[in-house]
């Protein structure tokens, strides 16, 4: 590969680990967080809320962290952040919630040391998820492989997690492997437009461009995100497949 082509090789990788976080992005924290359940206490007491662990607290406190849900949801982490500090609670969910505010500000070596402590539990899947996109904005492609298989192995019903698996595989050329993490994705629903457009960047890559666009009109992937993809994938040097 001549030094052009590999410069330019570098620039395409770049764009793609970008389209990984942006796709990824941070509707990942609201689609995969389970939202608490409202359950009715004894007689004589007030309500409770469950976590997503099966820790109960009062109601009181499970809408103070409904609301710092929404300032994540709401692109707010240094807010949230904020508010988590001065609740001081200990339950998995606001310990990830903790976790998922770091990493959106940057402070990713923070935010690895709390996922870790949650890698074991009930919300595995996420801490892993989290700690693959801490890896892939560092640049180390191949651990943020590695922790996206354990957060499939944890959650394999996630679409979200096997989207973004499936984009990491792209990545690495193993398109026959990508297709099926893809293609499952779309299958278990959520945000379908994501894996849609991630399988249109593949078909691209393959020259199936009918085809791709066939399905971007069944998905609404944007006409714009369409052609961006089609110029990303011929520009694509073409890598050995499976």
């Amino acid at each position: 590969m001549s030094t052009m082509k590999r410069y330019r090789h570098g620039l395409v990788r770049g764009f793609l680990l970008a389209g990984l976080l942006l796709l990824g992005g941070c509707a990942g924290f609201q689609e995969r967080m389970p939202r608490l359940v409202f359950d009715e206490a004894p007689e004589g007491q007030g309500r409770e809320s469950v976590g997503p662990c099966g820790e109960r607290y009062a109601a009181e406190i499970g809408l103070r962290i409904d609301m710092i849900r929404q300032q994540l949801e709401q692109d707010r982490p240094r807010s949230a952040l904020a508010h988590l500090e001065t609740l001081g609670l200990d339950f998995a969910e606001t310990t990830l919630m903790r976790a998922d505010a770091l990493r959106a500000i940057g402070r990713r070596d923070e935010a690895d040391a709390v996922y870790e402590t949650l890698a074991t539990g009930c919300l595995a899947a996420d801490a892993y998820h989290g700690m693959a996109r801490n890896a892939v904005a560092r640049g180390e492609r191949h651990e943020a492989l590695l922790l996206m298989r354990e957060s499939r192995l944890a959650r394999p019903a996630d679409p979200d997690i096997r989207n973004d698996l499936g984009y990491l595989l792209l990545l690495e050329g193993r398109r026959r492997e990508a297709r099926e993490e893809l293609l499952t994705a779309l299958e278990l629903g959520g945000d379908r437009s994501r894996a849609a457009s991630n399988l249109v960047m593949l078909l691209m890559q393959e020259g199936r461009t009918a085809e791709a666009q066939r399905l971007a009109a069944r998905y609404g992937v944007d006409g714009e995100l369409v052609e961006r993809l089609r110029r990303l994938a011929r520009s694509e040097p073409g890598e050995g497949d499976e």
